[in-house]
């Protein structure tokens, strides 16, 4: 089963990741996934053709706070932007599910619900946490006040996530609280598991 893991920036969404791959997911981050694009030499011509020198570093490298800097001022960037890297991004999620379709893969997407991509994926959990909790650890990251609110303005809100998702889990309890809900959904999506191989 390919399940798909998405929240609102700040939730916590990579510490989930982490407890599916502990109790034994396959699991893979769409921010991982475009880390490794924009070190691929046709994608960085690509985008210095859509965006010039100016979001390079010294080294030729992109520099990603300033690509985002960028993406996140103007939304015109931003489509160009998404419109080349989230074809590529399920291109490579749905290449690693296949490679062991049978198990759980569970994929970090922060844009899922925001690229429509819900049809992608068997199931869908949305994450998510205090705003309170969510602007402490983005201002953790560095990241200033203006920079969380251009952020934060480009994702639905998160009650359109929340309805939008099969399970739910609230990571504002603490450490403990959010395992014990995990270990239940994983429970559940083997259990499905399970009755579908069955069936087929």
């Amino acid at each position: 089963m390919l399940i798909g893991l998405t929240g609102s920036l700040g939730s916590g969404k990579s510490t989930v990741l982490k407890i599916f791959e502990q109790l034994g997911a396959r699991t893979i981050s769409a921010d991982a996934v475009v880390h490794d694009l924009l070190e691929d030499e046709e994608i960085k011509k690509e985008l210095k053709a859509m965006f010039g020198q100016e979001i390079f570093d010294n080294n030729g490298q992109i520099d990603r706070k300033k690509l985002a800097q960028l993406v996140f001022s103007d939304q015109e960037a931003r489509k160009r932007l998404e419109e080349l890297l989230h074809p590529l991004v399920y291109e490579r999620v749905n290449d690693f599910y296949l490679e062991q379709p049978q198990g759980i893969t569970v994929a970090e997407i922060p844009l899922l619900f925001e690229t429509e991509s819900q049809g992608r994926f068997h199931k869908v959990i949305t994450v998510y946490t205090t705003p309170e909790i969510s602007v402490k650890r983005l201002k953790a990251r560095g990241m200033t006040p203006d920079e969380i609110e251009a952020r934060l303005k480009s994702q639905l809100p998160i009650e359109t996530k929340l309805e939008k998702a099969d399970f739910i889990i609230d990571n504002s309890r603490g450490l403990d609280a959010t395992k014990k809900q995990v270990q239940e959904i994983m429970a559940q999506l083997r259990l499905e598991e399970t009755r579908n191989q069955h069936e087929t």
